[in-house]
Formats: structure tokens, C-alpha cells, sequence
């Protein structure tokens, strides 16, 4: 059992997030700090122009620091993402800290974003390299790979889109 002080606390992300979720967008993105987030323009469109309407996010916070996020971003297919479904189904990302792995930070993120989705009547996508160990969290909670091939991503490995709809 966890010590109250070491009890993790799971928030809903505001406007006012903003540099923290930038923090779990380098992670999730693989960039080494937020600088290089910034000037990858497929990486910071995760983020461009937080909160829009359809935009919503959970912050993990341990002892009063953030440890993980998870947020959802609403795309158009003008903006080109690497995973559009449709219009009613947000895109997720999710970043935890390398000392919060494992610890069940990132499942506890993932259900509040996904029962935020089903409250809103959304689905959600998601994009996972292929040799990302989270995958394996993700089919658990819901997620299943969506047809067709995987597809190149800008480090040279594989990605695959993945999708889960909110039960009815």
C-alpha cells in the first residue's frame, strides 16, 4: 500500500497545463526536451493552439508534481495527422515519466481519457511503434489495431493505428 504522500492523483488538464502536457509530448514523442518537440511540426500539432473545444486531457500528479498526461486532439484531415479516422474520434497521447513507468500511471490516464471519450459519445485513435511496450496496455484496455498495414514512421521503424470505440 502507498503512503498518502505517495498516492498518485489523476486531474483533468486546463489551459493552464499547457507546458506540462509540452513536458509528456517530448516523452511521447521521443524528444529528448520540449525545444525539439517544438520544432518537430507532426509532434506539435499535439498541442498547437491548447485547449480547442474537443480538446481534453488528464494530468498524473505524485507529491504535487506531474509524473504523466494524457490528452485528446480533435483533428481535421487538412492538418494531415498520421491517424485520422474521423471527425468523432479524437486522437490520444500519453506520456509518463521514465521513473512513473510501470507503476500503473499510464492505464489509470488511459481510462480517464476513455471515460471522458464515452461521456463526450467519441471514440479515440492512437498511433504505437511497433516495438512500443505500451501496446500491450492499450489492447487491454480496448484498443485494437486498425486494419490495413502499418505505416513508415519518421524514424524509420513501423507504426500502426490503433482505435477503440466507447461501449453504447
Amino acid at each position: 500500500m502507498l503512503r498518502p504522500e505517495t498516492k498518485i492523483h489523476i486531474r483533468p488538464a486546463t489551459h493552464d497545463d499547457l507546458e506540462i502536457l509540452w513536458e509528456f509530448l517530448a516523452i511521447a514523442g521521443y524528444e529528448p526536451d520540449v525545444a525539439s518537440a517544438k520544432r518537430v511540426p507532426f509532434v506539435a500539432a499535439h498541442l498547437a493552439q491548447w485547449r480547442r473545444p474537443e480538446d481534453f486531457g488528464f494530468i498524473a500528479e505524485r507529491n504535487g508534481g506531474a509524473i504523466g498526461a494524457a490528452w485528446a486532439r480533435q483533428f481535421t484531415p487538412e492538418e494531415e495527422p498520421a491517424f485520422y479516422v474521423d471527425a468523432r474520434t479524437p486522437e490520444v497521447t500519453i506520456g509518463v515519466a521514465p521513473h512513473g513507468r510501470g507503476q500503473g500511471i499510464g492505464r489509470r490516464l488511459l481510462l480517464a481519457a476513455m471515460g471522458e471519450a464515452a461521456r463526450r459519445g467519441v471514440g479515440l485513435c492512437l498511433n504505437v511503434r511497433h516495438d512500443n511496450p505500451a501496446r500491450r496496455l492499450y489492447e487491454r484496455v480496448g484498443f485494437r489495431v486498425a486494419p490495413g498495414p502499418g505505416v513508415p514512421n519518421r524514424v524509420g521503424g513501423t507504426s500502426f493505428g490503433m482505435l477503440w470505440t466507447a461501449p453504447r
